[in-house]
């Protein structure tokens, strides 16, 4: 799974140590989902966006045409 959680938490100066404690979690398993694209139980992922205080989408879902879709509006 790609994400953009690294580049996140270093824009707000949150070190991996301060995100696993907000978030409840270890600091491996923060290592795994920036370096290695683990994917965070649902729970999990919410509890990292609020700790960064950004949306969900914005960290875990990064494919452009998921952001297209998420942005389309559809009228009927």
């Amino acid at each position: 799974m790609d994400n953009k959680l690294r580049e996140v938490r270093e824009y707000i100066g949150m070190s991996v140590s301060e995100l696993a404690r907000r978030s409840e979690t270890s600091r491996q398993t923060i290592i795994n989902i920036e370096l290695h694209g683990q994917e965070p139980r649902v729970s999990l992922a919410l509890a990292i966006a609020k700790a960064l205080r950004t949306d969900p989408r914005e960290i875990f879902f990064t494919n452009p045409v998921i952001h297209d879709l998420q942005n389309k509006k559809i009228v009927i």
